[in-house]
């Protein structure tokens, strides 16, 4: 691959442009984006955050590797968007908003606090919600590459497959111990009220003022115990057999868990909504077909793409559309163009 010339910085007084092509406060450009320091510094922060709860026990962390991963993938994040943008797929606010509040919702099943997850992972939230912005557009573009089967037939599958995809509404009081548990039982099912039980003797912060509503769980969104009881009360009093709506199961025994002990009742089912996500798990056989057309895809973003690395943090390689290890000090920008990209990329967009 022939090296080009230093983009020519044309407002070197205004913008304060290095050298090499690329803003002294930019990481990156990708197709005239720039992708500024601050952003990256984020990012690394994430990655050595992952990198310290993988390799618990060991002393050193490869910074710079790190600020390359981050780097790369910020690269990667906007050759997604732009190529679902010339591909005609628009990425609605209001969809990323409801992937984000699925992600709470689960985060929240599984006892955990959001806020303190975010801060633990070394993650903000606006990072998060980047990355959930770039899956959706992944997710989008795969569709559109490898449709799925007609919704009629789907809808079929979905009814003969109730008990997998099945949905309850559950609401639960969260103590620490057994006795405890069993007075709050009693007193609820002898008529006690849940909102007041709940924000009295609950030490669930997330729902304890929500007369200890969970809202909708999945299978697979919460601890095993807890699952096993939800659905065992999903099959017993009004919600025997429904596959929607409002009822109300018996309430159940404490159930323990590593959070404490569980006093919890179903209060609605349903199956879900019709989405991308329902479709992959309907249709199971299109995924290795979608996950192979999405790389040939991505490929073609990082042939056709225009890269420029500031060469404080390495330089971009696009026969493989990754950021590699400089090869001395800071020097001459490493810039590509359409055309001039080769192989395949082996990170999954």
């Amino acid at each position: 691959m022939r090296r080009l010339l230093p983009v020519l910085c044309l407002a070197v007084l205004v913008a304060g442009c290095s050298s090499f092509g690329v803003r002294n406060q930019d990481a990156a450009t990708v197709n005239g984006v720039a992708i500024p320091t601050d952003r990256l510094s984020e990012m690394t922060k994430a990655q050595l955050s992952q990198q310290q709860t993988a390799q618990t026990g060991q002393q050193t962390q490869d910074i710079e590797g790190a600020t390359r991963q981050a780097l790369e993938g910020l690269i990667q994040f906007q050759l997604v968007l732009d190529g679902a943008k010339k591909a005609g797929v628009a990425i609605k606010e209001s969809d990323v908003d409801a992937r984000m509040d699925q992600l709470k919702q689960q985060v929240a099943a599984q006892g955990q606090n959001y806020e303190e997850l975010l801060k633990t992972r070394q993650l903000s939230e606006q990072v998060l919600r980047d990355q959930q912005r770039v899956q959706l557009a992944v997710d989008m573009v795969a569709v559109k590459l490898v449709p799925y089967s007609p919704d009629a037939e789907l809808r079929e599958a979905l009814d003969k497959r109730r008990d997998d995809f099945l949905e309850v509404h559950v609401r639960h009081v969260l103590v620490k111990d057994k006795a405890t548990a069993d007075a709050v039982r009693e007193e609820l099912a002898t008529g006690g009220d849940w909102a007041a039980v709940a924000k009295q003797r609950s030490i669930d912060t997330q729902s304890k003022d929500k007369a200890g509503d969970l809202g909708f769980n999945a299978k697979g969104s919460t601890v095993q115990p807890f699952e096993s009881a939800e659905y065992k009360l999903a099959a017993q009093g009004e919600c025997k057999g429904k596959s929607s709506g409002a009822c109300k199961s018996p309430i159940s025994e404490p159930v323990k868990t590593q959070f404490g002990y569980h006093v919890l009742q179903v209060v609605g089912v349903r199956l879900p909504k019709l989405d991308n996500d329902l479709r992959a798990k309907l249709e199971p056989a299109v995924k290795d077909r979608r996950q192979l057309a999405v790389q040939r895809w991505f490929l073609e973003q990082v042939k056709a793409a225009e890269v420029t690395v500031n060469p404080r943090f390495g330089r971009w390689d696009a026969e493989n559309g990754k950021v590699i290890e400089r090869e001395t000090a800071p020097g001459a920008a490493t810039t590509t163009t359409a055309g001039l990209g080769g192989g395949p990329t082996t990170t999954q967009p």
